[in-house]
């Protein structure tokens, strides 16, 4: 039986499942004949369907326990599987713009890294509540999930996506920072890790200084996108200037983006923000915001009302991955940040990422239904 604020969250994932679509039907149909020689409503359709799929699973999970969850077995698990992952996508992954991040099933795409996001937040979670004891009295057992976290992070920079990486590492570093241990035991771990990737970096450096290539350092021609020598680096980018800058307030209107005909390759997926931007202005964008906005504070605020430690740490990793990876995302469109190739949660194109999302929201729904409970039986026996 689902509560009233359980219903809430449904309905925000329905609101934000049809702005998804009829964003991403308007930043697509012309591309899709164009450029991908399909139907101009497909990748709206898709996505429509990735979205129905991703409702199956949100009640799914919403209807078990978190308890089961909540084991060594599962943190083994959710680990080995993984690491298996990301190795497959390397050995056997399908290669795009460079990137070698996808695996082909049959007719379906899998990225991988979207799902690597959640396990890896059940594999955290899990170990902060296994071996806290020993992870508050030496920092020895914690050196150990962070070199597992680091080898992940890793493996996904191998693929190469730097923004997914910087990800996993804000989402375990936001779970070990809430996890109760002392400010002095995070001192001494967070000295550690920044001597670490300081070192790594000057021995890759020194060993791969190809690691550095120019395509890596022309990231940061956000800094100065029109000078001459960003003009190629910075061509997304600025393109996506143009469509902020010409939706204003309140944009040109529902499907009139200019800068969607071909001059942002990835209208649909990295790029979307940029042309709700220009088709629906700083409203249309607010209205996105809000949305993501929601599920950011739904998952922090059941986190801070849970009595499991395991949820709350859950809670707190989904609730980072959303709020980091829309940074990254919008934060690289308007410039502030370098690019990063991460979609907008929740709004930009992909099923592997609208399940993943749509099974932690699913996980949310369980948890705070597990609140509810709790709460009602603890009345029940004061009044007793």
């Amino acid at each position: 039986m689902f509560t009233k604020q359980n219903s809430i969250l449904i309905i925000a994932y329905l609101a934000t499942g049809i702005w998804s679509c009829l964003m991403v039907y308007s930043a697509s149909y012309a591309s899709a004949g164009n450029r991908y020689d399909v139907a101009s409503n497909h990748f709206a359709v898709r996505q429509a369907m990735f979205y129905a799929i991703g409702l199956a699973c949100l009640l799914f999970f919403a209807k078990l326990k978190t308890t089961p969850f909540c084991s060594k077995k599962t943190m083994k698990i959710a680990g080995g599987v993984a690491v298996l992952l990301l190795l497959l996508v390397l050995l056997t992954g399908t290669a795009t713009n460079n990137a070698q991040r996808w695996i082909q099933l049959g007719g379906a795409t899998l990225q991988p890294t979207e799902l690597v996001k959640m396990l890896l937040i059940v594999v955290t979670a899990n170990f902060i509540v296994h071996y806290f004891a020993t992870m508050a009295r030496s920092n020895r057992v914690t050196y150990l999930l962070i070199a597992y976290i680091f080898v992940c992070a890793g493996l996904i920079i191998l693929q190469p996506d730097l923004g997914t990486s910087f990800i996993v590492l804000c989402i375990f570093a936001a779970q070990l920072l809430t996890s109760g241990l002392s400010a002095r035991r995070l001192s001494q771990l967070a000295l550690t890790v920044i001597l670490f990737v300081a070192l790594s970096l000057g021995i890759t450096y020194l060993l791969h200084p190809d690691f550095f290539s120019q395509a890596r350092l022309g990231r940061f021609a956000f800094l100065d996108p029109f000078s001459e020598a960003n003009l190629d680096a910075s061509y997304q980018l600025r393109n996506g200037y143009y469509a902020i800058a010409d939706g204003g307030i309140f944009g040109k209107g529902f499907g009139q983006s200019v800068q969607k005909l071909g001059f942002l390759p990835e209208s649909h997926t990295d790029f979307i923000s940029a042309v709700i931007s220009e088709e629906l202005g700083i409203i249309g964008i607010l209205v996105t915001m809000s949305l993501i906005l929601f599920f950011i504070g739904k998952a922090f605020h059941i986190a801070l009302r849970s009595q499991s430690a395991f949820d709350t740490s859950v809670c707190i990793g989904f609730a980072t991955w959303i709020a980091v990876q829309a940074v990254l995302n919008l934060g690289g469109i308007s410039g502030m940040i370098p690019l990063t190739g991460v979609p907008l949660p929740f709004i930009s194109f992909g099923g592997t990422s609208i399940i993943t999302l749509s099974c932690g929201v699913g996980f949310l729904i369980s948890a705070e239904r597990q609140i509810t409970l709790t709460e009602r039986r603890n009345l029940h026996a004061n009044q007793q």
